[in-house]
């Protein structure tokens, strides 16, 4: 997609899916909503849920937005 299209569908959506690196060394998915404030992803969450304690040790992430309910259709960003 190109940069157009990425900000049209990230606005169009809501939910996002969020993998941060658990204690052990195993992803830690969770589904969140998100919102856009100038082209850029805002979330928001507890200071002292799970995967603020994983960005703390490990300041990774990752962030996966899917749109569609077939394979054909599936587009993501």
């Amino acid at each position: 997609m190109s940069d157009d299209e990425v900000a049209s569908f990230l606005e169009r959506g809501r939910t996002a899916t969020i993998a941060t690196i658990g204690s052990r060394g195993f992803p830690h998915l969770v589904a969140m909503w998100y919102g856009l404030l100038d082209g850029r992803v805002y979330l928001e969450t507890k200071a002292k849920s799970q995967k603020v304690m994983n960005l703390r040790r490990a300041p990774q992430i990752s962030c996966s937005v899917e749109a569609g309910e077939s394979y054909d259709q599936l587009r993501g960003s």
